[in-house]
Formats: structure tokens, C-alpha cells, sequence
């Protein structure tokens, strides 16, 4: 993925030139097919990687818990591991927009889970 991103930013420049060359069609037809290859090919590679490996589309604290999980899956165990035991770290918020507390819900709403009294 990482050499195809510089040649996004081609793509205009193929599209001003086109518009600079408007008055010999060949070139501009030729400046705009490869503009539209660009976009095409960029898109059909991003395609096959997200199909071929999705885990790496995700965060690096996901795939480390991922990875934390599958040691623990790989190791066999006889029965299952208390949620305890697993020392996962705790899920994290947007500190931007923090989860709101249940005293606010209650306040604003009147009641948790929408009762009509």
C-alpha cells in the first residue's frame, strides 16, 4: 500500500494536464485513462490486502490483544481461564467524548431502560 499513496497525488496532476492539453485529444485522453488507472489500480490493491490480511487494518493495541488471546488459545488448556487471570488491560474511551455516567442518563431520561411510569 505504501509506494501506491504518492501516486494519488498524480492524479491531479494528470487532470491539469489533460485541461492544459485539451487542444491535442489524444494527450488529454491519455492524461485522464491514466488518472482514472491510478485511481482504479490503487483501489483494486487495496482491495486484495484488505481481503488477504484485515488484521493489519486494524489498531496495533487490537492486534497486540489478538495476539494475547491466541497465545492463550494456543496453549490447550483443559478448561477455560478465568477473565481475571487473562490481565487484559481495560477498554479504553475517546477522552474527547467520554462515556456518559448513569446518574446523567437517569437524570435526563427520568429512567434506565425507558419504563413508561
Amino acid at each position: 500500500m505504501g509506494p501506491l499513496v504518492p501516486m494519488l497525488f498524480l492524479v491531479p496532476l494528470f487532470i491539469a494536464g489533460a485541461y492544459l492539453l485539451r487542444s491535442t485529444i489524444w494527450l488529454s485522453v491519455i492524461s485522464v485513462a491514466a488518472a482514472i488507472g491510478i485511481i482504479i489500480e490503487y483501489f483494486r490493491q487495496y482491495n486484495k490486502f484488505a481481503n488477504s490480511d484485515p488484521d493489519r487494518l486494524q489498531s496495533e493495541e487490537y492486534r497486540y490483544e489478538m495476539t494475547k488471546i491466541q497465545i492463550v488459545a494456543a496453549k490447550g488448556l483443559p478448561e477455560p481461564v478465568a477473565l481475571e487471570d487473562l490481565n487484559l488491560s481495560d477498554p479504553s474511551t475517546n477522552p474527547a467524548n467520554p462515556m456518559p455516567s448513569i446518574d446523567s442518563v437517569v437524570a435526563q431520561h427520568g429512567s434506565i431502560r425507558g419504563s413508561d411510569e
